[in-house]
């Protein structure tokens, strides 16, 4: 038989668990403009012991013994937590290479256009040219005017190469700072990882296994989750994350295929250099090393003391320790690093176009150096097409030197060849050199040097060639259709990213509103529990006075009949 007060008890618990459920809906609504915040549950079952559970049994079960406050939960999908983490991966690799290639779009700044930038400039040169073939009135003002054209035009390969070079060191900056973000949200997450396990511990959540500690609860700090899933989302901004739940409660983060995260201890990144040159960018992470089973750890991963402990010791930063070890994997190619905002960082970085293999590069991302080589390649292609006009006139100076006289120079070194270029002085101290390329023979002017068209009408032919040839291409076409060809295929390659970064924004927003159904605070859905567990509350509040009511009679009210 059951005791007289078990009612009283049963309904005690209940009470507990209506006032816990109204603690945590006040407690959902204060928090639900919270970054991060998981939308949380008290979970409730039924007690229902057996006689066997007693000291003195019975056969009798003992049902109808209440209800037990099991824990606090929250609510969380993993299966759409990884679609937000891949999504979101995605999504801030394209979003990165479309606000750089949009740079570069700038950088040339319209170069096709007619009105203005550099196809304008060209077509001013070229404008020049065909008055210093038909004006009469004073050849010598046409010719330097000639000439301050094709300085101009000069000046704006210099301009455009130079802008380029202003994009690669914004880059380089953007991804020291990506770097240093990586290493901290690993620092975090490994004490973030420290503080769970000792949350478990105080809690009593932990039990001794054959090996190790493991979490004997489902419950725990749901705001140390909460702080964990937020930094698992943003390190997969990133590049590509793998999450495990460790039986001690722990989280083990695994980034760009290497475990850098494991209990308290974690890895670090960095640079393969300080400033890599472009086309040479790469990224290197702390090896994991082996598992200890007997300290159960990672014997290439540290504590942030076993950082700290070796940056003093070896007077060194954590990026300047992470190149010093031998260890270190290298994490640049493409089955390590999938995606993220540092593979988008590399490639734009070191994408070099189909003049990759020419270079010795291996990113065949139309990048920053791909639009720079298509520059490189006008610019040799201009320079020799003018020069080679005059290939047959030579200069020998007192010391037997023989000199070939050319308009233009941008040496030898392909990749350097759009910075380089420049007008030669030889042009400079004499524009009329253009027509009358017979006084670089003789030094000076004489009687017999006339000014000649002919040469005039070369120079325009250059612009009516469409054979000429230019590195890294097989097309063959004139200087202004391979100007319009640059800017068509960097507004090809814009359109694209910005097509794949829109539908990934999609679905991003997607599995986003999906996530903020299950996790996120609905003031409408905790307006209704909240009515439900007063009507609980205040249900059970009669049903105590009930049964206090019968307590008084059996107490005061019984046994009573026949006394004096």
């Amino acid at each position: 038989m059951a005791s007289s007060f078990m009612g009283l008890y049963v309904q005690r618990e209940a009470l507990v668990a209506a006032q816990k459920s109204l603690d945590i809906v006040g407690n959902n609504i204060s928090n639900m403009n919270t970054t991060g915040y998981s939308r949380q549950r008290v979970d409730v079952c039924s007690v229902a012991n057996t006689g066997y559970n007693l000291m003195y049994n019975t056969s009798v079960s003992l049902a109808g013994q209440g209800v037990d406050t099991v824990g606090v939960a929250q609510y969380r999908d993993a299966l759409i937590d990884d679609k937000v983490r891949n999504y979101t991966t995605l999504y801030n690799e394209y979003s990165v290479k479309d606000t750089v290639m949009s740079d570069v779009e700038t950088a040339l700044d319209n170069i096709e256009s007619d009105e203005y930038g550099f196809a304008a400039t060209l077509a001013e040169f070229k404008a020049a040219l065909q008055s210093y073939s038909s004006d009469e009135a004073d050849r010598d003002e046409i010719a330097n005017v000639v000439f301050s054209t094709a300085e101009s035009v000069v000046q704006q390969i210099q301009y455009m190469n130079s802008r380029l070079d202003d994009i690669s060191a914004q880059v380089l900056t953007d991804t020291q700072l990506s770097i240093d973000s990586v290493n901290s949200i690993l620092a975090s997450m490994a004490e973030t990882n420290k503080q769970l396990s000792n949350s478990y511990v105080q809690m009593g959540y932990i039990e001794m296994s054959a090996l190790n500690y493991q979490v004997d609860n489902d419950y725990g700090s749901l705001e140390l989750k909460d702080t964990m899933n937020t930094l698992i989302d943003q390190l997969s901004a990133y590049g590509n994350v793998e999450v495990t739940e460790e039986s001690n409660g722990s989280y083990t983060i695994s980034f760009a295929g290497q475990i850098v995260v494991y209990n308290d201890q974690y890895a670090q990144m960095a640079m393969t250099e300080e400033n890599p040159d472009p086309l040479n960018m790469e990224f290197i992470i702390t090896d994991a090393g082996t598992y200890d089973a007997n300290n159960n750890r990672y014997t290439g991963l540290m504590t942030s003391e076993g950082w700290q402990r070796d940056q003093e010791k070896y007077g060194m930063t954590v990026d300047e320790l992470v190149r010093y070890d031998a260890g270190s994997v290298n994490i640049t190619s493409t089955n390590k690093l999938e995606s993220g905002s540092l593979r988008a960082l590399l490639d734009v970085y070191n994408g070099d176009g189909s003049y990759a293999e020419m270079n010795g590069g291996d990113n065949t991302f139309q990048g920053i150096e791909y639009y720079r080589d298509m520059l490189n390649a006008f610019t040799e292609t201009f320079v020799n097409a003018f020069n080679s006009i005059y290939a047959d006139y030579e200069a020998t100076d007192e010391d037997g030197n023989t000199t070939v006289l050319q308009l233009f120079d941008c040496g030898d070194d392909f990749r350097t060849m759009a910075a380089n270029v420049s007008v030669t002085e030889t042009w400079r101290d004499n524009p009329s050199l253009l027509a009358q390329p017979e006084q670089f023979v003789n030094g000076v002017e004489d009687e017999g040097d006339e000014l000649n068209n002919d040469y005039i009408h070369k120079c325009l032919a250059v612009f009516e060639n469409s054979s000429l040839s230019y590195q890294g291409s097989s097309l063959k076409m004139s200087l202004e259709k391979y100007v319009a060809h640059i800017s068509d295929t960097l507004g090809t390659q814009i359109s694209s990213n910005s097509s794949i970064l829109e539908t990934t924004d999609i679905m991003l927003d997607s599995v986003l509103d999906a996530r903020d159904e299950v996790m996120g605070v609905s003031l409408d859905e905790e307006g209704v529990n909240m009515i439900n567990y007063q009507k609980w509350y205040n249900a059970i509040a009669r049903m105590v006075t009930t049964l206090d009511e019968a307590l008084d009679k059996v107490i005061n009210g019984m046994g009573l009949v026949g006394l004096s």
